[in-house]
């Protein structure tokens, strides 16, 4: 098992959302025409308004994405305003020049089927290119949680108590499956941007980062991906002690 070396860049919080956005731009620039799987969540929220800042002042930013998909979704009725189908509507879609995002549907008669459609539609485009992700509590990556394994696949998924309670937003009863990218196609992303904020988010970036590379914490896989780009702000980055300052 070899483990390789991230690039770690650490910045002050209210800087965090330009920063991210500037490293996915640096990222797709590698790229002639990309494969993007976007995140959604807290932690984008400020990450996309600043890409839709600079899209304002530059048309065409986000022009050389060839395909965008989600790497999650809960399944909930499709039209929930919690529904990251709903997110995507208000964070991604308002971006100008940002390309659609191929989307699961909580609704498809037959989940099962409906991953593997998803899953196919990957395949066809090539895989992702970029894979931009955030990290739950518990080292979930999408909604692979505790207890995947590296060569997960696309698939319907029983959510953890963590991520339940992360779906504030649904109320008092949050949905019980998600369906999910799996870990195979999130590390077969020829570059992968890991994006975490706040203070609650130290202790599983230090585990996930340093700690066992073991399928307790999926987001630990990372550590064995060659081209794993990490973007933190400070408090996020206070577990890792050589890097808990801003800088790169």
């Amino acid at each position: 098992m070899t483990r390789a070396t991230p690039r770690i860049i650490v910045t002050a919080a209210g800087d965090f959302g330009r920063t991210a956005a500037a490293a996915i731009l640096e990222l797709l620039a590698t790229f002639h025409t990309p494969v993007v799987g976007l995140s959604t969540g807290n932690t984008p929220v400020a990450v996309y308004a600043a890409l839709l800042d600079m899209a304002r002042q530059r048309p065409g930013l986000l022009a050389c994405i060839a395909r965008a998909f989600a790497i999650d979704e809960y399944v909930c009725p499709r039209g929930d305003p919690a529904a990251n189908r709903a997110f995507f509507a208000q964070h991604w879609s308002t971006i100008p020049g940002a390309p659609p995002v191929e989307q699961f549907d909580p609704d498809a008669p037959d989940l099962a089927v409906e991953a593997e459609r998803v899953a196919a539609l990957l395949a066809r485009a090539g895989g992702l290119d970029l894979a931009l992700v955030g990290i739950g509590t518990n080292g979930h990556l999408a909604f692979n949680e505790p207890g995947s394994t590296a060569d997960s696949t696309v698939r319907v998924v029983e959510l953890a108590p963590e991520s339940r309670t992360a779906a504030f937003a649904f109320g008092p009863e949050p949905p019980r499956l998600g369906m999910t990218l799996g870990m195979r196609e999130l590390l077969g992303a020829r570059r992968v941007l890991l994006l975490a904020n706040g203070r609650g988010k130290a202790a599983i970036i230090e585990r996930a980062l340093r700690g066992p590379v073991s399928s307790a914490c999926p987001a630990s896989f990372l550590q064995l991906h060659g081209a794993l780009t990490v973007v933190l702000d400070t408090a996020a980055a206070s577990g890792l002690d050589s890097l808990a300052h801003p800088g790169g």
